[in-house]
């Protein structure tokens, strides 16, 4: 099952369809904020079952789960950054939009967003990588 999920996020990664910027290895004591949804959260997985879980079983890292069900990309935009400035994470993942989809909110609005959280991670030096 650990295989399983490590390969589910990688191929995630891979089908991006742009080459992915090469991270740099993360220090032992790194911290991974896991930002999202339902999908982060872990809606409907089994207690200690999420991916953030098991991505910090795996890694031996502290991994944050900042999931919050049902949110649209506008409310994590306004939800993020106190969120690393209190984690000051070395990696964000970000996992959001789906929603959005859901509530057909535009998709030029979803993406500004999307931007934004980025940028924000960037602008503290936080690496991030994106699975949608």
């Amino acid at each position: 099952m650990k295989k399983w999920i490590i390969g589910l996020i990688l191929l995630g990664l891979m089908a991006c369809g742009q080459e992915a910027p090469k991270l740099s290895k993360l220090p032992e004591d790194a911290v991974i904020l896991a930002f999202g949804d339902s999908l982060t959260r872990g809606t409907g997985a089994a207690a200690e079952r999420d991916y953030p879980a098991i991505l910090a079983a795996l890694s031996g890292r502290e991994v944050i789960n900042a999931g919050v069900p049902g949110e649209i990309s506008s409310e994590g935009r306004q939800r993020l950054p106190a969120l690393l400035d209190e984690y000051q994470p070395n990696l964000l993942i970000l996992i959001h939009g789906g929603n959005d989809i859901l509530r057909q909110i535009n998709a030029e609005e979803t993406r500004a967003n999307l931007t934004a959280m980025i940028a924000a991670a960037k602008q503290r030096n936080i690496a991030v990588v994106m699975l949608g």
